[in-house]
């Protein structure tokens, strides 16, 4: 299981993000129920490899930021334990025992284990509620989240129905290209030598010469080795140059050369498809998960709202 992996992390606190503070103390109430820093940097050690950047470098703005996401998940998991126990949702004590053992034969030794969560703020009794936590509240979000969303094919269907413009296929374009390539840092005369590159391999083509063996011979595009073809593509996805020049040709027809931040294109266009209503058959499973996922939102967020509402939780120095 995934928090078993995660608990591994009990002395290593990345990038400084862990609760700065004695991992004793407490950081939140929840009806009467004492959640303390131990348990928060373990939330936290879960967030930090989704947060952190490529370069692994953290600001003291994202740690902060964490740190609140960390602390919101951990009241929202307790709220969800609670209502679960509250409801008699029956947890599988072997699950807990299971997950723990795996926890502990990460160490070398049970005293290795002792040591390490000891010196995160943890006993075995609140490392076991800790699991059975993660363990229940996944459950009972199952049960009154997930089970209960109900999507028809109705549904779906009058959904398509309703937002039929936003299931168009806009206007494809095909076309082969020969790209000279030109350097940003060109100079002028460097520039002019490779326009008459250009200029040459125009006049190729004019003369009747194989399009796309000019462009597998000559061409500094990865297309080349498709003979230039670049597939089908809508307009927003070639640089601006290139998709105005392509706008003005009829199928068949070649472009003159076109300047662009990449070189001296040469465009053949070589296939045009009108706007089309893509079918319902084609995007009803892309409807159904948008709906599904839309449901599950609006469940989850009814039934955290009731709980929240009925809770009393207690930040230390807010009252």
């Amino acid at each position: 299981m995934r928090l078993t992996v995660l608990l591994l992390c009990f002395i290593c606190f990345c990038y400084g993000v862990a609760f700065a503070g004695d991992v004793n103390s407490v950081v939140v109430t929840v009806n009467g129920e004492n959640l303390i820093a131990a348990e928060l940097n373990q939330e936290v050690q879960k967030l930090v490899p989704m947060e952190a950047s490529y370069h692994g470098g953290m600001s003291a703005e994202k740690i902060k930021n964490i740190q609140s996401k960390a602390l919101a998940t951990l009241v929202e998991k307790e709220l969800q334990y609670q209502d679960g126990l509250a409801r008699g949702v029956k947890l599988d004590s072997e699950a807990v025992d299971e997950s723990y053992k795996r926890v502990i034969e990460n160490y070398s030794s049970r005293k290795e284990f002792n040591k390490a969560i000891e010196k995160a703020g943890f006993t075995e009794k609140l490392l076991k509620r800790f699991i059975a936590r993660d363990l229940l509240s996944e459950k009972i979000r199952k049960q009154e989240v997930d089970d209960k969303v109900r999507i028809t094919e109705a549904t779906i269907a009058e959904y398509y129905e309703t937002n039929k413009n936003r299931y168009m296929k806009p206007e494809e374009y095909r076309a082969s290209t020969i790209l000279v390539k030109v350097d940003p840092s060109s100079n002028t005369e460097e520039r002019a030598k490779l326009k008459e590159r250009a200029e040459s391999l125009m006049k190729k083509v004019k003369e009747g010469a194989d399009f796309g063996q000019l462009a597998y011979d000559n061409s500094d595009d990865m297309s080349r080795i498709k003979g230039g073809d670049t597939g089908y593509f809508h307009l927003g996805r070639m640089v601006q140059e290139f998709e105005e020049a392509v706008k003005k040709l009829k199928v068949g027809e070649v472009s003159g050369i076109v300047e662009s931040m990449y070189g001296y294109h040469i465009i053949k266009l070589t296939d045009k498809k009108a706007p089309r209503q893509l079918p319902y058959e084609e995007v009803k499973d892309k409807i159904r998960t948008q709906l599904v996922e839309k449901e599950k939102k609006r469940l989850f967020d009814e039934w955290m709202g009731g709980l929240r509402s009925k809770a009393k939780i207690v930040y230390p120095g807010k009252g």
